[in-house]
């Protein structure tokens, strides 16, 4: 079954054609990569994909109701910015309230243990490390259990026991939830480790 249909998307600058026109189906629970150059338009189709940015032409189908897409997608992109005053805590209840009706608690708070944020709630999260923070994120991305989830650059600037931890947590959730997952990714390990199919 198609989740997702990209339909002849294209996205402009004061006319220069910057992506596409981009054809593409993704079904449901598949793990697919997207890579390519740098600036050849990656983030862009995810962002367009996940209805963070409009794009300047065509369309995306999908099986469910745009409306629902914060509740069906989850979103890791790679420079996620947050208030330099708020602390892990603050920030993680803030998005708790927000899905209150849409979440387990029993989940929520297993995967809190899961991904050891409780030892980081005092923290400011600007001042975390970058794997704490690529924790932070991707529990904020995950902890409501989206059908789907868009991973951009998820371990750049990683270690390698970082990465291979993040990687760890990543498929323990897709395989739990069965999470169909759009991965952006320069590193062929993390794409072998994840990912069925390749779009370049």
């Amino acid at each position: 079954m198609k989740v997702i249909k990209v339909k002849n998307i294209t996205k402009s600058y004061n006319g220069n054609v910057v992506l596409g026109p981009i054809n593409l189906e993704i079904e449901s629970g598949s793990s697919v990569a997207i890579f390519g150059a740098n600036g050849a338009g990656k983030t862009t189709l995810c962002e367009i994909i996940s209805n963070t940015k409009n794009a300047s032409t065509g369309e995306i189908e999908y099986n469910f109701n745009k409306k629902d897409i914060p509740y069906v997608v989850g979103i890791n992109f790679q420079d996620q910015v947050y208030p330099n005053f708020i602390t892990v805590k603050e920030l993680i209840n803030f998005y708790h309230k927000i899905y209150l009706d849409k979440i387990k608690p029993e989940i929520f708070n297993s995967m809190l243990d899961k991904f050891q944020l409780k030892e980081l709630y005092k923290r400011k999260v600007n001042s975390l490390s970058g794997g704490q923070r690529q924790r932070v994120n991707l529990f904020l991305s995950l902890f409501h259990q989206p059908k789907i989830y868009i991973g951009d650059e998820i371990s750049t600037g990683l270690d390698v026991k970082t990465r291979i931890d993040i990687i760890n947590f990543l498929q323990e959730q897709i395989s739990l939830n069965n999470i169909t997952l759009i991965l952006v990714s320069h590193n062929l390990d993390e794409i072998q480790a994840l990912c069925k199919r390749i779009i370049f």
